[in-house]
Parts: C-alpha cells; structure tokens; sequence
C-alpha cells in the first residue's frame, strides 16, 4: 500500500529557500538538490520507515540529502507522511522543529 505526502507549508517554503540559495551558486546545483529531494521522497511512498527516528525526538524521522536535512512523520492511520521541515544541517534543529508536530 503506498502512502501519500504531504508537504506541510513550512517545508514548501523551506524547499524554495534552499534551491533558491543553492542556485545563486550554480543552477545545476539546485536542480540536482531538487530531483535528489524528489527522489528520496517518493520512496517514503512505499517505504516510510526507511529513515531512522530522530533521537531527541522521536515523533520525526530524518533523512539527509547532502548537506540538509528533512524531516518527517508517519501517521500510520491515514496512511500518509508528512513533511514539516527541511534545512541545513549546521542549522539549530531543535529551535526549528519545536513547532511542527501535529
């Protein structure tokens, strides 16, 4: 059974920052970053718990792609992942995350 994602609004936005930042470098850098981002996602369809749990707080699981980190949820009732949050890892993770549970 695959699940469906859902971006919450912050992670939209979080995604245009980042490929925003990273194509003011190289434009091939975003793109690459965006299709890795897609890519990672689109597995967690099928297989949701392929992240590991994050340890200070285990209502999320982290993926890394590259230097950033998303962050995610399963809610298994209704079948979906929720994307809340995606950053640069040197980012204050904690200060950031204290927010998006739902």
């Amino acid at each position: 059974m695959s699940y469906r994602v859902i971006y919450l609004n912050e992670a939209k936005q979080d995604i245009k920052e980042v490929v925003s930042y990273l194509a003011s470098f190289y434009a091939s850098t975003a793109r690459d970053f965006k299709n890795k981002l897609t890519s990672n996602v689109n597995k967690l369809k099928d297989w949701p718990q392929m992240c590991p749990i994050y340890e200070p707080d285990s209502f999320f699981r982290r993926m890394v792609i590259d230097d950033y980190l998303l962050f995610y949820s399963v809610d298994e009732k209704r079948q979906r992942v929720v994307i809340h949050r995606i950053f640069h890892h040197a980012r204050d993770t904690q200060r950031l995350l204290t927010s998006h549970r739902s």
